[in-house]
C-alpha cells in the first residue's frame, strides 16, 4: 500500500490510534471507528438507527453489515465496532427506531476535527490536526485493500462508485507484479500451462514491457502532437506491433494524422477500407471504453491481420482512439486489458497537454454566460439559502472530478453543509474558515454544474458568481476548442442558461524579472531571509536537508517565529504564482 510505504498519510504509522486514545468519551470513539473501520461518511453517521444492523450467516461465517439508509449499500461492520455500537445504544437509551447519532453531518466533522486537535497536542503529531472525515474513510479503504480485500468489494462496501476513486490508495505494481498477475499459473506435471500458453505469456510480457516504455516516453513531450507521436512510435518499433496511427475524433479533419511505421499511401488506403465497413470504430470504442478490433484487408504495402482500436479517454472525456496493427493472430483479453490502460495513460496524458496549452496561450476565447438553471448545484443553493456563492479556484483531482474552493456569503455554515449534503454530485465537504455567515469551503465535484461541464472540455473556469440563484461566469478557452459543442452541451445540460458575450482576449506577457519583482514587493526582509535560508539549506527537498528547528538555530530565532515567515512567505510565493486575487475581480466581459 501506499500507506507508509511511499506517501505517509495522518492516520499511517500509528496515527489512528493516536487520534482514538485522544477521545473523552464513547461517541466520539464511535464516531471515528464508524469513518475508520466501517467507511461511512457523516451523512451516512447522522441517519442510521439500530434498526439498520443486520447480521448474516454463509458457511460456518456468521457477518455483521449496517443498511446504509442513505443509498441502500450494506456496509461491512466488523464485530468490535458492533460490539461497541450495542453497547452505545444500550447505555444511552436509544430505540431501535432512533437515529443513533441525531446531529448534522457538520456537527459529526466538528467532533472529529476537534479529536485531531487534542491528539496533535498531546501527541507533538501536527498532522493530526488536519484530519478529516474524508481521511478516515481513506483509512478504511487502505486498511481493507492491504488485507487483500479486492478494489471492488472495497467499492461496494464502502460506497465508491468507481474504481478511480480507489486509484490513488493503491500501489503502481512493478512490471513484475503486473505480469505475475497475467501470466498462467503452472499446471500439473510441467511449465507453462493455465490462462495461456508459454509463447502467449511471453508475448503477454513483452508487450506489458512496451506499454511501460511507451508509457514512460510520455512525461518527456509537452504538446497533444508530440503525445500521440510519443505513442506512434513507441508501438511501431516494438516487435509486437507493426504500424500505429491516431483518430482525434474530432468534428473537424485536423491538418495532420499522427502515425509511424506505415507509408502515408497504404494508411489512407486502411482507413478508406475501414470507412467503408459502415462502422465508427473512434466513436464505438470511446462509447464502450474498451478495446474494438478489426481484420485488415490485403492492401498494397500492408499485410493482412489484426487491428485494435484503443479508445483515448480522460474521466468522461474521449480524445479519438489508437488505431494498432499487431503481428499476432488476434487480441487477447489480457493484452487487450493492457492496451485499454495505456489508452487512459495516453488520454491523461493529452488532457495535461491541452490546459498546459491554454495556460500558456497568448490569447485565450472568453465566454460569459449567465443561467438560474437550479440543475446548476450552486444556482440552487443560492437560491435557497438566498446566499453568494463566488469560485475562488479549481484543482482537478480523481477521474474529472473537481475540488473547488468557495466563498460563501450571508448563510450560516450549517445550513450551506445541510444543503449540499444532500446533494448527489457532491463527493465531500470541508469547511476551511469560518466567519459566521461568510465561510470559506472546499467543494469535491463529479458533475452537476456548470463548472464542471466548462472543464470537461479542458476549459478554465475564470470567475463564478451566483446571487440569489442566478450565477454569471467566465469561461477560458483555447483557439481550437470546439466552442459550439461548448455552447450546445452546456445548453442541453443547464436550458435556463444564455451565453452573454464572447471575446478574444490576449493575456499580458510576463517575464521572469516581473514575476521576481511582484515577488519582492509582497515580502518583508525577514521574509525573503527565511525563505532563501529554507531553499538554500534544502528545507523543501525530500528528503529535507535541514529541520524547522535546523532553520531556528541557523538564523537564531524561535521555531514559532520561523514557522510564521516561513507560511506568510510561502503564501505570498503562492498568491503571485496562482494570480489568487480572483475573488473579488470582475469579469473582464461587459454585461
Amino acid at each position: 500500500m501506499r500507506d507508509g510505504n511511499s506517501e505517509p498519510t495522518p492516520l499511517s504509522a500509528g496515527g489512528y490510534e493516536r487520534l482514538r486514545r485522544a477521545t473523552e468519551t464513547y461517541r466520539e470513539d464511535l464516531v471515528l471507528r464508524l469513518g475508520a473501520e466501517v467507511g461511512l461518511t457523516p451523512a451516512e453517521m447522522s441517519q442510521f438507527e439500530p434498526a439498520h444492523v443486520t447480521q448474516r450467516r454463509r458457511g460456518g461465517t456468521e457477518l455483521c453489515f449496517l443498511a446504509v439508509p442513505t443509498d441502500g449499500r450494506e456496509a461491512y461492520l466488523p464485530d468490535g465496532v458492533e460490539h461497541d455500537l450495542r453497547k452505545y445504544v444500550t447505555s444511552t437509551g436509544i430505540d431501535e427506531t432512533e437515529r443513533v447519532l441525531p446531529v448534522t453531518p457538520r456537527r459529526l466533522q466538528m467532533l472529529v476535527a476537534s479529536v485531531g486537535t487534542r491528539a496533535a497536542e498531546t501527541t507533538g503529531r501536527e498532522e493530526l490536526a488536519e484530519v478529516s472525515t474524508r481521511d478516515l474513510r481513506r483509512h478504511f479503504a487502505r486498511t481493507m485493500l492491504a488485507d487483500g480485500v479486492p478494489p471492488s468489494v472495497v467499492m461496494r462496501i464502502g460506497g465508491w462508485d468507481r474504481i478511480e476513486s480507489l486509484a490513488p490508495l493503491l500501489d503502481d505494481p512493478s512490471d513484475g507484479e503486473v505480469f505475475d498477475a497475467l501470466s498462467p499459473a503452472p499446471v500439473d506435471g510441467g511449465g507453462g500451462g493455465g490462462r495461456a500458453g508459454g509463447g502467449e505469456a511471453d508475448r503477454l510480457r513483452r508487450v506489458v514491457e512496451t506499454a511501460r516504455s511507451v508509457g514512460s516516453a510520455l512525461s518527456a513531450v509537452n504538446t497533444r502532437n508530440e503525445v500521440e507521436q510519443a505513442v506512434c512510435d513507441g508501438l511501431a518499433e516494438s516487435d509486437q506491433y507493426r504500424f500505429a496511427w491516431v483518430e482525434s475524433g474530432e468534428t473537424d479533419a485536423r491538418a495532420s494524422l499522427t502515425a509511424a511505421g506505415v507509408d502515408e499511401g497504404a494508411l489512407e488506403a486502411v482507413r478508406q477500407s475501414l470507412a467503408g465497413r459502415g462502422a465508427d470504430f473512434t466513436r464505438r470504442a470511446c462509447d464502450t471504453r474498451d478495446v474494438q478490433t478489426a481484420r485488415l484487408d490485403s492492401l498494397p504495402n500492408s499485410e493482412p491481420g489484426p487491428l485494435a482500436v484503443v479508445p483515448l479517454v480522460h474521466g468522461e472525456t474521449a480524445y479519438g482512439a489508437l488505431y494498432v496493427a499487431l503481428d499476432a493472430e488476434e487480441v487477447a483479453d489480457p493484452e487487450a486489458a493492457v492496451l485499454v490502460t495505456l489508452g487512459r495513460h495516453v488520454g491523461q496524458a493529452i488532457a495535461a497537454a491541452e490546459r498546459r496549452k491554454l495556460l500558456l496561450a497568448d490569447t485565450v476565447v472568453q465566454l460569459e454566460f449567465e443561467s438560474s438553471d437550479e440543475r446548476d448545484v450552486l444556482v440552487r443553493l443560492s437560491a435557497d439559502l438566498g446566499c453568494s456563492i463566488r469560485l475562488r479556484g479549481v484543482v482537478p483531482i480523481e477521474g474529472r472530478s473537481l475540488l473547488c474552493f468557495l466563498t460563501v456569503r450571508e448563510a450560516t455554515t450549517d445550513a450551506v453543509f445541510d444543503e449540499l449534503q444532500t446533494a448527489a454530485d457532491v463527493e465531500h465537504i470541508r469547511l476551511i474558515r469560518d466567519r459566521g455567515t461568510e465561510s470559506l469551503l472546499e467543494v469535491a465535484l463529479s458533475a452537476g454544474s456548470t463548472i464542471t461541464s466548462l472543464t470537461s472540455y479542458d476549459g478554465t473556469v475564470s470567475r463564478f458568481v451566483a446571487e440569489d440563484g442566478v450565477a454569471r461566469f467566465v469561461g477560458e478557452f483555447s483557439n481550437e476548442t470546439p466552442l459550439r459543442d461548448v455552447m450546445a452541451d452546456l445548453t442541453d445540460a443547464y436550458p435556463d442558461t444564455e451565453l452573454v458575450a464572447k471575446q478574444e482576449v490576449e493575456r499580458p506577457t510576463r517575464n521572469t524579472a516581473d514575476f521576481r519583482a511582484s515577488l519582492v514587493a509582497r515580502l518583508t526582509d525577514k521574509q525573503q531571509s527565511v525563505l532563501r535560508a529554507a531553499y538554500l539549506a534544502g528545507y523543501f527537498e525530500w528528503p529535507r536537508g535541514s529541520t524547522a528547528e535546523d532553520l531556528a538555530d541557523s538564523i537564531d530565532i524561535s521555531s514559532p517565529t520561523l514557522h510564521q515567515h516561513l507560511r506568510t512567505a510561502q503564501q505570498k510565493l503562492m498568491t503571485a504564482f496562482f494570480d489568487d486575487d480572483t475573488d473579488e475581480r470582475a469579469s473582464s466581459l461587459n454585461p
